[in-house]
């Protein structure tokens, strides 16, 4: 979302430059390059002392713009620094809080729920031996109540903080313990894709599952409602589940102590692949724990399709349950079961719900609209 705010930023007419410092598409870097100036965002904490010029190279150059727009969430060391030097001109437009560090608050997890994700990310960002020793048993009581002091800290500095959702607004004023005026801008997506049917060797008589292979993407749970349908529901259709990350051997692992022969798991897929899987499917299943707001429900919308999510987080915000989609409880497999059961038997209201969906979409949660309703709000 960074990445497409920014190019249609540009399109406004904003002066825009990119910091980033996460993995790129090759395919998206030659369209941001094409459109903006791309730069590498340094981490707050460098793995030794020769990246610490950098940072200061990185806070002279961002005083010579109006706004800076902090988008999602950065290394909350580096967003310290931004808020310390750049405090007037600083705007957070908040995807989540750092889940690494508040995760518990969100969905209850704890620590070694969430170290299959924590560790590796650190590893990349601050280097192993830093990780070693602050994400060890010992310290990571303290490490965490540290980071969270200086992550409140930073929020109560930002000049203005947006956030993607209401669920979001509600959830950050919470943490961070915020009274202010706190606007909600929800994300887009991008209409001009391809949203005609397109042939991938799959009939629509599949359902389709899209997310990182992580905890709270909640695969587990999808799973287990499939494995309780009844037997001439589940194996009257697929499941196809699309994502990758630590978490894929062991749901790989899942799917086949639960027998679920008609089950598809593809690690990566190009988007034009994507797309059609999209286009093709019967309906898409989006159950994730917490989810502070959630494309995939408005990109499946886009191509006609209802979507099955949680009704605890930011997809509520856009399905609206029994008009283009219905909502469920993430945790509970018999009543996700039953949601999937009811879209399988009934092709007509399957249908209906997809038109609905796709019209909602286009009116509400285009990245166009997204966009401008940003630029408005940063005015």
């Amino acid at each position: 979302m960074a990445i497409l705010h920014s190019i249609y930023l540009r399109k406004l007419g904003f002066d825009v430059e990119l910091f980033y410092n996460g993995p790129i598409h090759r395919d998206w870097e030659k369209r941001i390059r094409s459109n903006i100036p791309l730069k590498i965002l340094p981490f707050g904490l460098p793995p030794s002392f020769n990246g610490f010029p950098n940072i200061e190279r990185l806070i002279q150059r961002l005083k010579l713009f109006d706004i800076i727009l902090v988008h999602h969430h950065i290394c909350p060391f580096l967003a310290s620094y931004l808020a310390i030097f750049l405090k007037s001109r600083l705007v957070w437009y908040c995807g989540e809080p750092l889940r690494a560090l508040w995760e518990d608050w969100l969905s209850g997890m704890s620590y070694r729920e969430l170290s299959s994700t924590v560790k590796p990310t650190s590893r990349e960002s601050y280097g192993k031996n830093f990780t070693s020793i602050f994400l060890s048993n010992k310290f990571y009581g303290v490490s965490v109540s540290s980071l969270r002091a200086l992550d409140k800290a930073t929020a109560h500095l930002y000049t203005a903080i947006i956030a993607n959702s209401n669920y979001t607004k509600k959830v950050v004023k919470r943490i961070y313990g915020l009274d202010k005026s706190m606007p909600v801008i929800h994300p887009g997506v991008e209409t001009q894709q391809n949203t005609q049917d397109a042939t991938n060797g799959e009939s629509d008589n599949y359902i389709l599952a899209v997310g990182a292979m992580i905890p709270m993407k909640n695969h587990f749970t999808l799973l287990k409602a499939f494995h309780s349908l009844p037997h001439q529901y589940r194996f009257k259709v697929k499941l196809v589940v699309i994502g990758s990350g630590p978490l894929e051997n062991e749901t790989r692992s899942l799917t086949r102590k639960l027998g679920l022969k008609n089950v598809i798991l593809e690690s990566r897929v190009s988007e034009q692949r994507l797309s059609s899987y999209y286009a093709n499917c019967s309906f898409v299943v989006h159950i994730a724990f917490n989810e502070p707001f959630g494309l995939v429900p408005v990109e499946a919308a886009l191509h006609g399709k209802p979507s099955i999510v949680s009704n605890n987080g930011g997809t509520s915000e856009f399905v609206v349950h029994g008009e283009n989609g219905l909502l469920v409880a993430p945790h509970n497999s018999n009543n996700i079961a039953k949601a999937m059961q009811c879209l399988i038997s009934d092709k007509k209201l399957t249908t209906e719900m997809g038109f609905k969906a796709k019209e909602r979409a286009l009116k509400e949660f285009t990245i166009d609209k997204s966009t401008e309703n940003l630029a408005r709000t940063i005015k």
